[in-house]
């Protein structure tokens, strides 16, 4: 047909086509009758050009919607060797989500699985694979109401492009700067998996420079990362990364020696396997004669296994801390607390910079035509699955702004059969706020699973084997099982794909609070308050459970707050249990499990940094900060603003943590305002970096107890 529409509407018109025809459509049928593709020309060279214009249009169709998992069969008429007699359709048997067999525990697993995702790049892919997943179980609304909840965030720059490379199996070359290393060099890497344990992310593939597998934390990754478009590679057979991810962290412990004030570092003195160093041990260590015991001062021997997270903790204590061996590892303690008071005295004056233009903490994925498509194709059976279904959960559901939404709808009133008369035409109708579709059998079916769809739902109930309760282990196995088979040959992603969830260490705390969260006990937990440094008793009514990447958190009743109250859960030093629960907790009123980690305050301190590109990225989703491009009002009184750093503003509820962020951080940030809170931490970090210069005694620059950040 000759009315010129685009992209999205043509491939949606000829999806409904040949989903809609049972013999099979020939060429000419599809460009005569199909809305979108040009019409015949008069003749001539014209319709020569025509032809030809028409033909690359629906080769280009044909393979946009078989990357998009919608395959189109051909077949030709028997006894014709003429091209445009083959007959194309869309077999609905490939086309659709085949029948899912879940009961409502199963189904519930499915939702908490894909939940897991809903703060990551992949969250959109999870929503819509459990939208599919739900129509076709017969299940059209789902709850995600368990008392055990987790989410994994993807908020390293690297970790989009690294995914669309391991997809495709395409070569990737990036700037990366290992542990303990001076500066970045490039890598050339064949990506054979991506996992998060410890709450990083991992790429692991081929070094092709050095023909061997490695393993790369994307948090080190010092450069945009190049996906090469050519070179494709075919990955070890049967690879699968979870194996991998187990071996990280089991190799032999190193060990730390650090000295304390007595009574202080209570985290450290916690860890297994920590033990304090007799006088007589001190004397023959080889650090023994530079550091003579000194009267209120300990000295710990702390195991460690990952040197980069072992040096932020000690260097996150500031002068409360001396890092005595090993060489290498206090010369990363140091460089850091160095870097960060060099960047804390620069001189800023925050009235002299403008912070007039935000910007995205993480710029989103560009959408084009395809993820329209794939869109209007689930929209589809989600009216048809939910009729009466509210306009404002349309929009919710599928995260899309009220233009957008007036456009699809447009976009769906003009799409169906060819014919497109009355009744062959989709119908989608808004009465008092509710959304109906009529007309619309024809994908009235959920699209079948894309192979990015199914990978969060299967890496996400593997993840679940973790923290699932004993009682729902038979529910899991049915979920994956059911998602794999509908998953079919796409399956092979989640194999290289892979998140590990919580830590030997806190499995046994993580047991005993489920325990008690479904016997509805209370618990006298002994806490570390890590912000004062300080051990104490707390009787709580654990409610739910949830983690934001490795961090594990308990939503809980406290007695002596009268309250709900979040709790790390691995400062939970002992818990016994006191008897049943008594405090009525309004049904709800627990919220959602990231919004249990903070809760703003009327006394909370809102802090401005300046912070390097990649630095604030990463720290935004966790603070909720608004991130902003900064100039100087004045050149002349401060200079230009570093070279891609950008402002950063969030609230902090106590501003003693922000010494100890500071020092983290290494330098890539700084405090602006307010001016006091700068003053504090500049001053706390020289002091710390001081600590280390040999001109100054340790025990003599040591300050109260610092803060260690939210």
């Amino acid at each position: 047909m000759s009315t010129k529409i685009d992209s999205t509407e043509r491939l949606l018109n000829l999806v409904i086509a040949l989903l809609g025809t049972r013999r099979g459509y020939s060429k000419s049928h599809i460009r005569g009758h199909v809305n979108g593709y040009l019409a015949p020309a008069a003749g001539g060279k014209d319709e020569e050009k025509a032809l030809q214009s028409f033909n690359r249009m629906f080769e280009r169709d044909k393979k946009t919607l078989l990357e998009l998992g919608i395959p189109i069969i051909s077949y030709g008429i028997s006894g014709s060797g003429d091209e445009d007699q083959a007959l194309y359709r869309i077999d609905p048997e490939d086309y659709q989500v085949p029948e899912v067999r879940l009961d409502e525990s199963a189904m519930a697993l499915v939702a908490v699985a894909a939940n897991l995702w809903a703060e990551a790049t992949l969250g959109e892919a999870a929503q819509s694979a459990l939208r599919k997943i739900a129509a076709r179980s017969g299940t059209g609304w789902y709850e995600d109401d368990s008392t055990v909840q987790s989410r994994i965030r993807t908020v390293e720059p690297a970790f989009e492009p690294l995914w669309t490379a391991l997809r495709n199996h395409q070569v990737v070359t990036f700037g990366y700067r290992g542990a303990g290393a001076a500066a970045s060099a490039e890598r050339t890497i064949e990506p054979w998996g991506l996992g998060n344990k410890y709450g990083q992310w991992y790429l692991v593939g081929r070094d092709v420079d050095k023909d061997r597998r490695r393993s790369f934390r994307l948090s080190r990754i010092t450069s945009e990362v190049e996906v090469h478009g050519k070179g494709g590679f075919a990955p070890p057979a049967a690879f699968n990364i979870s194996s991998l991810l187990s071996e990280l962290g089991t190799g032999e412990a190193a060990e730390a020696d650090i000295a304390v004030p007595v009574n202080s570092a209570h985290e450290l003195r916690s860890r297994p396997g920590t033990r304090l160093l007799t006088p007589e041990q001190c004397a023959a260590a080889p650090w023994g004669a530079l550091w003579p015991p000194r009267p209120g001062w300990d000295v710990v021997r702390v195991s460690y296994r990952e040197p980069e997270l072992m040096a932020d903790d000690v260097a996150a204590l500031g002068a409360h801390a001396h890092l005595l061996s090993p060489p290498a590892l206090r010369s990363e303690v140091v460089r850091r607390l160095r870097a960060a008071a060099a960047a804390a005295g620069t001189p800023v004056d925050a009235t002299e910079l403008s912070w007039a233009k935000a910007v995205q903490a993480a710029p989103k994925r560009k959408r084009d035509s395809r993820d329209r498509l794939i869109r209007l194709l689930s929209m589809v059976p989600y009216l048809v699955a939910n009729p009466g279904v509210e306009e404002a959960q349309v929009l919710a559901e599928f995260g899309i702004t009220a233009a957008e939404w007036a456009r699809d709808r447009d976009t769906l009133n003009v799409t169906g059969l060819p014919g497109y008369y009355h009744g062959d035409l989709m119908d989608v109708i808004t009465e008092s706020g509710q959304v109906f579709i009529r007309d619309a059998e024809t994908l009235a079916s959920p699209l079948r699973l894309t192979r990015e769809e199914a990978c969060t739902v299967l890496v996400g109930l593997r993840a679940l084997w973790a923290v699932v309760d004993p009682g729902r282990e038979a529910a899991l196995v049915q979920a994956t099982e059911q998602v794999a088979a509908v998953a079919g040959q796409d399956a092979w992603l989640s194999d290289a794909v892979g998140i590990h969830l919580v830590s030997g260490m806190e499995i046994d705390t993580i047991t005993a609070l489920q325990e008690a969260i479904n016997s509805k006990r209370a618990c006298v937990i002994r806490y570390l308050v890590a912000s004062r440094d300080e051990v104490g008793e707390r009787t709580v009514e654990p409610r739910r459970l949830f983690s934001v990447d490795s961090a594990w958190f308990l939503r809980a009743w406290c007695r002596r707050a009268g309250g709900l109250r979040s709790f790390r859960v691995d400062r939970i030093q002992s818990l016994q249990d006191v008897g049943p629960q008594a405090a009525a907790v309004p049904e709800g009123s627990q919220g959602d499990p990231l919004a249990g980690v903070y809760h703003p305050g009327s006394n909370d301190t809102e802090l401005c940094l300046l912070a390097e590109q990649r630095t604030a990225e990463r720290l935004a989703p966790a603070y909720n900060a608004r991130l902003f491009a900064v100039r100087t009002k004045d050149p002349a009184a401060w200079g230009a603003t570093p070279q891609g750093w950008v402002g950063m503003r969030f609230l902090v509820g106590d501003p003693a943590t922000v010494p100890a962020l500071m020092a983290r951080l290494g330098g890539s940030a700084c405090v602006v305002a307010p001016p006091q809170v700068r003053f504090d931490t500049a001053g706390w970090l020289e002091r710390a970096a001081r600590s280390y210069d040999g001109a100054h005694a340790v025990g003599e620059t040591a300050d109260a107890a610092p803060g260690r950040g939210r």
